[in-house]
């Protein structure tokens, strides 16, 4: 499975790339692509773990949607999977100003949250229904 969220979280970079879109795997604020889009974009925040069963579950959902949404929307994964990639979805957070949101839900894997510049518009948790998911972010772009 771990494979399979190494692939996840390449096809959002090549997806960022493919529509210029800044798919918040970097925290370059020094690029205007990426600070535009974060300013403009409702941010979809993941928080998930390769152990996690209805991570995996959800995984295939959210693959087919950022690629029909990754021009939209800002995706986030935040992985909690081990210590080492706790922390660096700690640091992720803290550069999006979004540390009280995951220090208060990263251990609620399979977790999906939608913001709207700092408040958040949308949460969910273990919910497979990707029907749910387009109308909250079709909800979210208007």
């Amino acid at each position: 499975m771990k494979k399979f969220a190494t692939t996840l979280l390449s096809i959002a970079m090549i997806i960022g790339a493919m529509t210029g879109a800044a798919m918040a795997t970097t925290t370059d604020k020094s690029n205007p692509l990426v600070a535009a889009a974060a300013k403009t974009k409702p941010r979809v925040v993941i928080i998930r773990a390769d152990w996690c069963s209805a991570c995996q579950k959800l995984d295939p959902t959210m693959m087919g949607l950022m690629q029909e949404y990754g021009n939209k929307l800002d995706f986030v994964m935040l992985d909690v999977s081990n210590e080492a990639t706790t922390a660096q979805a700690a640091a992720k957070a803290k550069s999006l100003g979004l540390s009280r949101y995951f220090e208060a839900n990263k251990k609620n894997t399979s977790t999906v949250a939608i913001f709207k510049g700092k408040k958040s518009v949308f949460k969910t948790m273990k919910n497979f229904n990707k029907a749910d998911y387009v109308a909250a972010f079709d909800k979210a772009l208007k």
